[in-house]
């Protein structure tokens, strides 16, 4: 699905942020996804506030776990359950593209 510039912006933005921080691990990833988000609001809060009401790293992963595990590919990694949508055949699998000969 399209979505406007506005939106495309500001994930290009979180992109950019986990480019820059490549080798995290997954938990490091997404706190750093959620401390970027909140210093981009409008009146964030203080560091304080941000170490207290931090979210430990236990929930963070089961969470994860719970949101790949719901998804098209993690259902189809975890369990076996195949794709509803997207998985259709598709011509070139079962072909071979030849080149033409014209008999001129």
């Amino acid at each position: 699905p399209s979505t406007n510039n506005l939106i495309e912006s500001w994930n290009a933005r979180l992109r950019d942020m986990l480019r820059r921080h490549r080798g995290l691990r997954l938990v490091r990833r997404l706190k750093a996804i959620c401390w970027w988000c909140h210093q981009h609001t409008a009146h964030p809060e203080t560091d304080a506030w941000l170490a207290a009401n931090a979210m430990p790293d236990e929930r963070l992963e089961r969470l994860y776990r719970q949101a790949w595990e719901r998804s098209p590919q993690g259902q189809y990694e975890t369990f076996g359950i195949p794709a509803r949508y997207g998985t259709g055949i598709d011509w070139n699998e079962f072909h071979t593209r030849v080149e033409w000969q014209s008999n001129d």
